[in-house]
């Protein structure tokens, strides 16, 4: 008797996140140690700056987001962090002059956006409220000291900002009331 072992033809197997991150870390890696490297070479502007924060701002959103705060508002506020802090690099160090001017816009569209989807799902959107309020305090406080501070140009920007973010927090305690008392008393807690 003649007994045929037969085994299962073998699936395609599909690529799976660790596999792309593999494959990704290598370009990456070798990007991020190569354009500081030119950059000092031909001298000039710190434009290898720049490009490491591009770079980690990619890596971090499509290879490595966090698990945590895995939420459309957490991630959407990383992101306009993000972009603002590349913002102020590139005028810091490439091109001077308008960053005071693009970034508070950029953050109040950031406020916009985060509270509209923070309150047109407020039910589910109560235990992500603290990057929202996170990013509207610290708005406060950048308009507040730009105004104090910067005394060149066109400070309208600042005041739309700080504004926005003042009427926002003020939204945030009439439309939330005692519940945004007790999940701040949940975040903060000290038993």
């Amino acid at each position: 008797m003649k007994i045929e072992i037969t085994y299962p033809l073998k699936k395609e197997r599909k690529l799976r996140r660790q596999d792309v991150i593999a494959r990704a870390k290598w370009p990456f890696l070798f990007t991020a140690y190569i354009c500081p490297v030119l950059n000092i070479f031909f001298g000039g502007k710190a434009w290898s700056i720049v490009v490491l924060w591009s770079l980690w701002i990619v890596w971090s959103f499509l290879f490595s987001p966090n698990l945590v705060e895995l939420n459309r508002i957490s991630q959407f506020i990383k992101l306009i962090v993000n972009a603002a802090i590349l913002l102020i690099l590139i005028d810091v160090l490439l091109s001077p002059g308008w960053a005071m001017e693009v970034v508070p816009l950029v953050c109040f569209g950031g406020i916009v956006i985060a509270g509209t989807l923070f309150f047109t799902d407020l039910d589910r959107q109560k235990q992500n409220m603290m990057p929202v309020l996170l990013l509207s305090v610290i708005s406060i406080l950048s308009s507040v000291i730009g105004l104090i501070v910067w005394r060149h140009g066109s400070r309208w920007t600042l005041v739309v900002m700080g504004a926005f973010a003042i009427a926002f927090l003020a939204a945030c305690f009439v439309v939330m009331g005692n519940d945004l008392i007790r999940e701040l008393t949940k975040r903060f807690h000290t038993n």
